[in-house]
């Protein structure tokens, strides 16, 4: 019963798809982010620009493949300039938030940048689902 729930291409079964390749994703971009912070402490929003370059590029990949594998009205190439778009609004939307947090709020770089993400991954879903990744 689950199994068939996942696979096909109602919102709960993408949005599940979509968190299980977004633990991936956020895993690579907090990898990143972290490893970077370690090396050149203070520099969160440079690390985080890389973190979400690294993890945008995995989720390009495993979305358009997984997540929204129905059969989508654009080829690639739209599909890239859409998910670039999101990707930008994304960096903006995620550095500003971890900006107010750590720089204003005086929060831990590592837990700002988790809660950050929370917000930021919601929001990347309903785009891509809506725009970038939109079915025939």
């Amino acid at each position: 019963m689950i199994a068939q729930q996942m696979t096909g291409n109602g919102l709960i079964a993408q949005g599940a798809r979509y968190g299980l390749v977004g633990l991936v994703v956020l895993a690579a971009d907090f990898g990143v982010y972290s490893l970077l912070l370690a090396l050149f402490p203070g520099q969160f929003l440079a690390a985080n620009l890389c973190g979400k370059l690294t993890g945008a590029a995995l989720g390009f990949v495993l979305h358009r493949h997984v997540t929204f594998r129905w059969a989508q009205r654009d080829g690639a190439a739209r599909q890239v300039a859409a998910y670039l778009a999101v990707l930008g609004f994304n960096l903006l939307l995620s550095s500003a938030l971890l900006w107010f947090a750590i720089r204003l709020l005086g929060a831990n770089a590592y837990l700002a940048k988790l809660g950050v993400d929370i917000v930021v991954v919601g929001t990347a879903f309903l785009l891509s689902r809506l725009w970038v990744y939109r079915p025939l």
